[in-house]
């Protein structure tokens, strides 16, 4: 069974890789592209129809306004990769917000990037594979009723190939990525270019249902923070230098730039063909983005391909969290602020743990908002902007402090990225806040505590359990006294005395019984069949078992004043995990009754049956 086990899981999540494997599973710069830029270059699949989505209720006459939001989103996302090249050059070993934040601005702003990047993480899993499988049901509606089973069962897809390791998620997710960007430059070249010689495509949809609202300014900034989610992403490869292959910091920069001149693109593209073919956010759920590659492709197999892409891309857009939630989390548990587990990698050389929670909080997530990209988007980017409006002004701090060659050029340039990205906070936090970003708002600052508490604990358990480098701890002595509980001579115990012999010429085996002529009898047989053994009977009038142990213990610790009394616990390990819940209760309760006495050392001695 245990063979057939270990066969199954690396058949599923590949061979055990070795630590000095590291380099060969690091990334070039095109599996690099699909790993830490999907998110970014899918964002562009539902951004302008958010946009959209706004507008419609000052009705279809407000569209016009759809490129000019876009524009000005365009010119703050490019100012953003400019800005973030100025990071990865300043941190080529991996500048994510959290590190320039704690560096520049402090512990605390650190603490807020770091939370305000956890959160948007999982809320990018989210909406990424709600928004793949509502473009996969655009082509596809009869399966809408599948919405929430078809978005779990596509996070748990790219949980499982993550824990395979780096290497092999970049090579799954480059095919839907790299034919997502052929077919969408593609409706774009071909739209463009049939509209520039007279024959604009055209679709007819029935428009969306929405409440009707004027034309404001609250509006327009709904509009343009809808929009914005086109730029969530951008500092994934900022995060990601260290998992580039060398130089890990000129291949990300490249990275970066290619990946800030796809989206621009195509982010323009969409939305002025949206308003070319009279695209709407529809009433039967069909998407913007579905409408625009209908009406350049037709509904033939190249649509369909387009959406499968589309679909296949969204859902791994998640990718791009799977590859930075895990390697933050790690970042931030050993500086201390989150649980150890989340440092260390697993076999396949990912951090295990940080993968699986991150998928199981964004079920959670998606399964409350019933699947809903539009339920879920209130609550998105706030964070992200947050982050890179802190990392931005940390590297201003930077450059100041630094005043190396070019530094006013690149604190000028990180300044404005800070402002820009501010703005867009503080008019995320004011056109959503209504809407549920309210939430978020709250949920940031929970976790700066929930961390600095876990920083507390941490602190403490340094403090209780650290040696100073001055003591010097002496070799064990032969007449410390050892314990050993037995309800009976059985081979677990037998095993335990065994070792007990090797500790201490002190050994005492502790029966505690209510039944004084049975107790009588064991140590009768005891005497003969383990003799040199101190044999101890401690009456149970009551039945009890740890009760009295413990204070027989108490009185033992007394008389031996400073030294310390070692308890071996004879532990019987089943074969089998349903034999698990029939033996040990006895020896659990007695360890933790004992555990943190005074000069009382309690261990476990195991014995497991011959197969």
């Amino acid at each position: 069974m245990e063979r057939a086990g270990w066969r199954l899981r690396r058949a599923l999540f590949g061979r055990v890789l070795a630590t000095d494997e590291e380099l060969e599973e690091r990334l070039p710069k095109w599996k690099a592209l699909a790993t830490f830029s999907s998110d970014n270059l899918s964002s562009v699949a539902y951004a302008t129809e958010l946009i959209m989505v706004s507008l419609l209720s000052a009705g279809a006459a407000a569209f016009w306004l759809v490129m000019p939001i876009s524009g000005l989103i365009v010119a703050i996302f490019l100012v953003i990769v400019i800005s973030y090249r100025q990071t990865i050059r300043a941190y080529p070993g991996g500048g994510g917000s959290y590190i320039v934040a704690k560096d520049n601005l402090g512990q605390g702003a650190g603490l807020i990037a770091g939370a305000a990047l956890l959160t948007d993480y999982v809320l990018t899993v989210s909406v990424s594979v709600a928004a793949g499988v509502a473009a996969i049901l655009s082509a596809f509606p009869e399966l809408d009723t599948l919405r929430v089973p078809l978005s779990v069962v596509a996070i748990l897809f790219v949980m499982a190939i993550n824990l395979r390791g780096i290497r092999e998620s970049g090579t799954v997710f480059a095919i839907p990525t790299y034919v997502f960007l052929a077919t969408t430059l593609g409706v774009i070249a071909i739209g463009v270019g049939r509209t520039f010689v007279g024959d604009a495509p055209h679709v007819t949809v029935v428009p969306a249902v929405v409440p009707v609202e004027s034309l404001g300014l609250l509006l327009l900034m709904r509009a343009f923070a809808d929009g914005c989610s086109a730029i969530t992403g951008v500092e994934a490869v900022s995060n990601g230098v260290p998992a580039f292959r060398p130089p890990e910091w000129r291949n990300a920069r490249t990275t970066l730039t290619v990946m800030g001149i796809l989206v621009a693109t195509m982010f323009l593209g969409l939305s002025y063909l949206a308003g070319v073919v009279g695209a709407t956010p529809a009433a039967n759920g069909e998407t913007v983005i579905s409408q625009i590659g209908r009406s350049i492709y037709g509904t033939g197999p190249i649509y369909y391909l387009f959406q499968l892409a589309t679909t296949g891309v969204l859902i791994l857009a998640a990718n791009t969290s799977f590859a930075d939630f895990p390697r933050l989390s790690s970042i931030l548990a050993r500086d201390g602020f989150m649980p150890s587990r989340f440092a260390f990698r697993g076999e396949r050389l990912a951090f295990s743990a940080g993968i699986v929670v991150l998928a199981i909080v964004a079920i959670v997530v998606l399964v409350a908002f019933g699947g809903k990209v539009e339920a879920l988007i209130p609550l998105y980017a706030i964070g992200v902007f947050t982050s890179i409006t802190l990392s931005q002004a940390g590297m201003v701090r930077h450059w100041r402090r630094d005043r190396g060659e070019g530094w006013r050029t690149s604190a000028l340039i990180n300044g404005l990225g800070a402002v820009a990205t501010g703005i867009v906070t503080v008019i995320f936090a004011v056109a959503k806040f209504a809407l549920g970003a309210w939430l978020i708002v709250l949920v940031i600052p929970t976790l700066v505590v929930a961390m600095l508490g876990i920083h507390r604990l941490y602190g403490q358990r340094r403090e209780e359990s650290g040696v100073a480098p001055s003591t010097i701890i002496g070799p064990p002595r032969r007449h410390q006294r050892v314990v050993v509980p037995v309800p009976d001579i059985t081979r677990d115990v037998v095993n335990a005395l065994k070792f007990a012999r090797t500790m201490s010429d002190d050994v005492s085996a502790v029966h505690v019984t209510d039944d004084v002529d049975a107790g009588a009898g064991l140590r009768a047989r005891f005497q003969r069949q383990l003799p040199g053994i101190k044999f101890v009977i401690v009456e149970s009038p009551y039945r009890q078992l740890v009760r009295p142990l413990v204070r027989y213990l108490e009185d033992a610790a007394g008389r031996a004043g400073d030294d310390v009394i070692v308890v071996l616990l004879p532990e019987y390990v089943a074969r089998h995990w349903w034999e698990r819940f029939l033996y040990n209760e006895n020896a659990r309760r007695i360890r933790a009754a004992l555990l943190g006495r005074p000069n009382v050392l309690v261990a476990e001695v195991p014995y497991r049956r011959d197969v």
